[in-house]
């Protein structure tokens, strides 16, 4: 006869970072993090195909456009302050210089425009789903 066991469950908590705490953390990963609303995410790495969709979009939008709009990769780090959200967009565009966070210079905000390459497996997050 099989006996059930019944033991009680333990909630866990999510552990909510600050802003703060994610920037210093940042400063000393090797990876790319995501931070909104104290949740910290990885973010993963580039398909094959990811990379040629960008390398495409990038060259062409360089070539189109004029000063004083730059276009960014990847590595520029974005705070959107309508909602606090820290992240990397695969493209960014500033036409009127790049204007620092006030929390933290190595964050930049307000672009002209945020270009988002999806994959099926992140398009629903970068959706905002």
């Amino acid at each position: 006869m099989e006996e059930i066991v019944n033991e009680p469950s333990v909630e866990y908590k999510k552990r909510h970072f600050t802003v703060a705490e994610y920037l210093e953390m940042e400063k000393a990963s090797q990876e790319k993090h995501e931070y909104f609303q104290g949740e910290i995410f990885s973010m993963a790495g580039a398909s094959t195909n990811h990379n040629e969709i960008f390398t495409n979009l990038f060259l062409e939008i360089g070539a189109l456009l004029g000063k004083p709009c730059r276009p960014y990769g990847s590595d520029l780090r974005m705070q959107i302050t309508a909602n606090g959200l820290f992240t990397y967009p695969d493209i960014s565009i500033y036409c009127n210089g790049l204007n620092h966070s006030d929390i933290d210079n190595e964050s930049f905000i307000e672009p002209t425009l945020i270009i988002e390459i999806l994959s099926p497996s992140t398009k629903d997050y970068d959706r905002g789903h």
